[in-house]
């Protein structure tokens, strides 16, 4: 799963209804041995923990590949079905340098800002300030910050944080699309204020992680990707730069933080210019996703596609990593994902539902979810007929779980159809137990809900023994070299989790097609949808 450096608040508004009736134990005598198998050998030291372009990565994607051709599936890598790989170049951006005026001070990359830019080479601004609070425009919500502002050729400041109240999955949402809101106003550059909080600590230390280099993909012109299309560059400030931007302003920095933290704060036009350059190079990396088709078994269905995808990436090896292993697994994120996807592949190849199922094994969701990114942007069948997508992220399977947390589920007909199956099995659903996670924005799901496609992202939940087992990965594995096999995995659980998704999947297919509910803020305008049910 994709780690941010910060994550807004994300309050639960999922399914009700959590049921403490465990899936029946008649599941496969073998399924268990064959989920063992496939997370051994994902999460094995061979492989290197899978990063992204490298050689590890490739021997899990023809593990993939091995499985796609024994159940009969069909390469769909590219439109002509002659590859299961959809070949995908990555751009490794690092900022090399970077100037920016206002007034008499002149502050410089690194030491006083992190800037980012999608433009490679060296390129020069010079143009007006505008504070726009929030940055948020949210239509249902009735919040508009750009209201009265005119930030056309300026650069925007906007405040990290978001106000408060926003329902959980809208915020998140507009949480990872600032840039791409201010973009659409004709902005040239986005800066953020950290959190007050982040005020006293060092810049240094902040630049730790506000200073790696961004990874996007890029089209057939080798561009880097970007959702917010003419931007020049983006950044966060330090401390005493956020302090100079706001000289003579009707609101300080620390201010208008501080007020930002737990309410709404008019934006307002900053005082003087910003003039500056920056500079950027890049290294190309190469890594494919990975996808098969099942054909459905509907004449006229057949063309159309419910997605199953999961991440095959992981995070590779770090030689400074302390201690003898520096070997990042990920057993569970997400070794455990792609062995689900790998049996139900297999358990639906036996009779395939109406609907075609694609089989998406996404590259680079560590980076960003550029994999599911750019699958998206360029998929190898018409995007309008994809009905459905279902992620299968870094499912916890240390414990025998008794229900089932499907994030996203209310936004559409989806939530019907997922209560259908996991009832059928003998499983419950879960409102979002850690909203505070923000995992809407954080796995590969998220790119399809941008791209218009009714999504969900399935997760086992906290009943029974479920919460103290999913703290103690987060805190104690995640990210880390212990996300490994020699976890206590229960294979029962595991096979369980497979026979679920298999029931989802297969109901989505063989189902009406999902509609998103008109009142959703994820709604698309190219899409046709439902009326929500009355409770």
């Amino acid at each position: 799963m994709f780690k941010r450096v910060f994550v807004a608040g994300l309050s639960a508004l999922l399914l009700a209804g959590a049921s403490s009736v465990a899936l029946a134990q008649t599941v496969d005598a073998q399924l268990g041995d064959r989920m063992k198998g496939h997370i051994t050998y994902l999460a094995s030291d061979e492989l290197e923990g899978r990063d992204t372009g490298s050689a590890g990565h490739i021997l899990a994607a023809e593990y993939v590949e091995r499985h796609y051709a024994e159940f009969g599936l069909k390469p769909l890598g590219n439109a002509e079905g002659s590859s299961w790989r959809q070949p995908i170049t990555f751009a490794n951006i690092t900022t090399t340098g970077g100037t920016m005026r206002v007034g008499d001070q002149t502050f410089t990359q690194g030491q006083h800002a992190a800037l980012y830019s999608t433009v490679i080479g060296e390129q020069a601004f010079d143009a007006e300030m505008v504070f726009v609070g929030h940055g948020v425009v949210a239509p249902t919500e009735g919040i508009d910050d750009y209201a009265g502002l005119d930030v056309r050729g300026k650069v925007v400041v906007v405040l990290y944080d978001m106000p408060q109240g926003l329902p959980s999955e809208l915020s998140a949402h507009i949480q990872s699309s600032k840039a791409t809101t201010a973009a659409e106003r004709g902005a040239i550059g986005v800066l953020t204020l950290l959190p007050a909080q982040a005020r006293p600590a060092p810049w240094a230390y902040l630049m730790t992680f506000l200073g790696e280099p961004q990874m996007k993909w890029t089209d057939a012109q080798g561009r880097p990707q970007s959702d917010a299309k003419g931007l020049q560059f983006e950044g966060y400030l330090s401390t005493p730069m956020s302090d100079a931007l706001f000289a003579g302003a009707p609101m300080s920095a620390q201010e208008v933080q501080t007020k930002g933290a737990a309410e709404r704060v008019q934006g307002f036009a900053l005082p003087g210019r910003m003039s500056g350059t920056i500079s950027t190079s890049a290294e190309l990396i190469e890594s494919p996703n990975v996808v098969g088709v099942l054909e459905g078994s509907d004449p006229e269905l057949k063309n159309e596609y419910v997605v199953v995808l999961g991440h095959l990436d992981h995070e590779g090896v770090d030689p400074e990593q302390e201690g003898d292993d520096k070997i990042f697994n990920g057993a569970m994120d997400n070794a455990s994902g792609i062995a689900t996807m790998i049996e139900v592949a297999r358990e639906l190849s036996k009779n395939p539902p109406k609907r075609s199922v694609i089989f998406l094994a996404v590259t680079a969701e560590e980076k960003g979810l550029l994999g599911s990114s750019y699958f998206a942007a360029n998929p190898t069948v018409p995007l309008q007929n994809i009905v459905a997508a279902v992620n299968l992220d870094m499912p916890i399977l240390t414990y025998a779980f008794e229900d089932l947390v499907a994030f996203g589920a209310e936004h559409s007909t989806l939530g019907v159809v997922v209560k259908a199956a996991t009832e059928a099995v003998g499983v419950g659903l879960t409102p979002d137990p850690t909203p505070e996670e923000a995992f809407f924005v954080r796995s590969d799901h998220y790119e399809f809900v941008k791209a218009g496609v009714p999504s969900v992202y399935l997760d086992p939940g906290p009943a029974g023994p479920g919460a103290a087992a999913s703290a103690d990965f987060l805190e104690n594995h995640y990210h880390k070299v212990s996300d490994e096999v020699t976890l206590p995995i229960d294979w029962n659980a595991a096979a369980r989790f497979a026979v679920v998704n298999t029931s989802i999947a297969r109901t989505i297919a063989d189902g009406e097609r999902p509609l998103w509910y008109a009142d959703s803020p994820f709604a698309s305008p190219d899409r046709p949808t439902a009326q929500r049910p009355a409770n």
